[in-house]
């Protein structure tokens, strides 16, 4: 149901100096400023990694008036904007739980991604764009369920995804201590607090699940920092270092102070040497970042109610 602004701007709890949408810990990650600014790097990681396409499901470029596009989870609003400015014609809908945004853009729907969505079977979308939505959700299969009911016939999804966990060429020995017992913890926290972060690895066999078509996967190895010679993942390396050093508070505040029961301070000097680690010059680390399209079948129906 559509909230008014007055109603959304006091769904808000505080804690450990973050705001989080809801009266309850119903997402483990602040909607504040800092998740912003960190979503935004996200984003931009996410763009130069693709050569600045917005999308790379098969639709004819750009859009046309009649094609509907419904984005989720926008939270900073940059993929959203930028798709407005790039696919004008087009007819997008950003649909979000959390209220990140300003809240003078009427395009966006605020709405429970993991309940039925609110759109009728003539409001169907041609492209579902999905990006970072690991920790967001509980019932991933039903999320899937959801998309295939809301796209025409022959219309296409999209899902971004990557995993924070870090590796390396040489194994688990060179991932630094702190850094690997910080990912152990938050992965342990995220599952017990019922949404996993790291997912990217299961959003194919997810998405073929739910009866999609020409699925198809892009597995990328982002490395974190500029240790690469090759200038595009250079620059790419360099922002994901910056956006994940900016991002463990985020990443963690709430998941270890209320899901794990630690102390603020405890946490706070976890991720002091987290951040110290990350920065040696020596390390060779990296992480997975998949993307995944998939097709409803064109003689299927429209299903949505």
């Amino acid at each position: 149901m559509q909230q008014s602004w007055l109603e959304a701007r006091n769904n808000h709890t505080y804690e450990n100096g973050h705001r989080y949408y809801g009266f309850k810990a119903e997402f483990p990650f602040p909607d504040d400023k800092d998740a912003q600014a960190s979503h935004s790097a996200l984003d931009y990681v996410w763009r130069m990694m693709l050569d600045d396409k917005l999308f790379v499901a098969p639709l004819p470029t750009p859009l046309k008036r009649n094609h509907k596009v419904l984005d989720f989870a926008t939270r900073s609003g940059a993929w959203a904007n930028l798709f407005r400015s790039e696919h004008h014609a087009a007819r997008l809908t950003a649909m979000d739980p959390t209220y990140m945004q300003r809240t003078d853009w009427t395009w966006i729907v605020h709405h429970d991604l993991e309940v039925d969505w609110p759109f009728s079977a003539k409001q169907a979308f041609h492209l579902i764009h999905a990006q970072s939505l690991g920790g967001l959700l509980a019932d991933w299969e039903g999320f899937y369920q959801n998309a295939y009911r809301h796209l025409v016939p022959g219309g296409w999804l999209e899902v971004k995804e990557h995993d924070i966990r870090l590796c390396s060429d040489d194994g688990d020995s060179s991932v630094p201590d702190a850094v690997r017992q910080w990912q152990e913890l938050l992965e342990e926290a995220a599952e017990k607090f019922g949404k996993r972060i790291n997912v990217a690895g299961k959003q194919r066999e997810w998405m073929e699940r739910a009866g999609f078509a020409e699925v198809k996967e892009q597995v990328f190895k982002v490395p974190l920092g500029e240790w690469t010679e090759d200038p595009k993942w250079k620059r790419i390396g360099g922002t994901y270092s910056y956006q994940l050093l900016k991002s463990l508070e985020v990443y963690s505040m709430r998941l270890f102070t209320r899901t794990l029961a630690w102390s603020k301070e405890d946490t706070d000097k976890l991720l002091a040497r987290v951040r110290e680690e990350l920065q040696q010059e020596n390390l060779r680390l990296y992480s997975y970042f998949h993307v995944i399209t998939g097709q409803k079948p064109g003689n299927a129906k429209r299903t949505a109610h």
